[in-house]
């Protein structure tokens, strides 16, 4: 019997000299993210967020609805209340912190073409939200959408007529509408030029304006890269802004526009982003250290897209992509619509199932 296992301890030494070099090392699990959906009161379109302290407004705009979340830290909700906000069929819809008026949103009634100014009464989660001031879309503006607040100026895309507002909300009349094409859906202040521009969708063109002298330029959106821009936002070194794509194929690209109006565009690589049907785009909170951009898919133009959060890394220039991670949503066709990064999570705003999603991050 010993001299059979001889042979076999000879061999095993043998295979471990071949070996000696590999090494294991422990790896700490350090966690992946945790996602969570949150049910709200039913409607057939849930859409913007904000989030003031620790409660989330959600714009519903089928029954025009604001939904008050009351959140813990991984941004699962603990209590859910709902206000009419006019009457069902004001269409509620864009949502703003304003800085102006410290703890205050803004609102835009699309049917009713006003902008409205809330306290939401974040104190005490079932105490109605008040009215602090409503201004008249001026004519023929038409169907505020987004809402942004820069100083005394409010901006407003309108979809119908397809313009863009600005009109100061301490003395109403004194605005401008800056006539675009089909549809001004975003709209955002470049950080360098403090040009304004806003993403035309239908038209995939891309709308500059110059708030000194009223002068609008019409921006092509490449072909070659996609079409359809969506989302739009003020980051780093520039505007940002996704593409959709077409109701049959999306082709993961965004763009970023520089101070002299040249558009590069970044082209997602991964097996689910190569395709990815994107309508809206945040910067991380800590985005100045750790580079983040998360975008969003979304099936709401083409129910073969799949609805996901995708997280981009950037190098410290913002000008080449380090790293893709994408997290697909649980409730697939749900018409993924808006992020809202903080802190700790990233809320996702799913239109037609009434879900509030946090993505929490460990």
């Amino acid at each position: 019997m010993m001299m059979m296992l001889i042979p076999c301890l000879i061999a095993l030494l043998f295979i471990h000299s071949i070996v000696a070099e590999i090494t294991i090392t422990y790896l700490p699990y350090e966690g992946l993210p945790s996602i969570f959906e949150n049910q709200l009161p039913l409607a057939q379109q849930t859409h913007e967020m904000v989030m003031v302290e620790d409660i989330v407004l959600v714009s519903q705009l089928s029954n025009s609805v604001l939904v008050k979340v009351r959140v813990d830290e991984n941004g699962v909700a603990q209590h859910v209340e709902s206000f009419q906000i006019a009457n069902p069929n004001s269409n509620l819809h864009g949502l703003a912190l304003s800085t102006y008026y410290h703890g205050c949103v803004w609102l835009t009634l699309e049917a009713d073409n006003k902008l409205v100014l809330i306290d939401p009464m974040v104190e005490s989660l079932t105490d109605e939200p008040e009215v602090i001031m409503e201004i008249d879309v001026p004519e023929p503006g038409g169907g505020p959408h987004y809402i942004g607040e820069y100083d005394t100026n409010l901006w407003v895309s309108l979809k119908e007529g397809s313009a863009v507002l600005r009109i100061n909300h301490e003395n109403p009349l004194d605005y401008n509408i800056y006539q675009g094409v089909s549809h001004p859906i975003f709209v955002a202040q470049h950080p360098i030029n403090e040009m304004f521009y806003s993403s035309e969708d239908d038209s995939s063109k891309i709308m500059k304006i110059n708030p000194e002298t009223g002068e609008t330029i019409q921006l092509e959106v490449d072909a070659r890269a996609g079409t359809t821009p969506v989302g739009m936002i003020s980051g780093p070194n520039g505007i940002w802004f996704t593409l959709l794509g077409s109701k049959t194929a999306g082709t993961g690209t965004f763009g970023f526009i520089d101070q002299d109006d040249k558009i590069v565009y970044h082209k997602l690589k991964s097996p689910l982003g190569k395709d990815a049907a994107l309508l809206h785009l945040k910067f991380d909170v800590a985005y100045k250290t750790n580079y983040k951009l998360y975008l969003l898919s979304s099936s709401i133009i083409n129910p073969t897209a799949l609805d996901m959060v995708i997280i981009v890394t950037f190098d410290w220039q913002w000008t080449t992509i380090k790293d893709e991670e994408v997290i697909l949503i649980p409730t697939q066709q749900c018409k993924a619509h808006r992020l809202l990064p903080t802190e700790s999570n990233v809320f996702v705003t799913e239109l037609t199932t009434s879900k509030l999603l946090s993505l929490y991050k460990f």
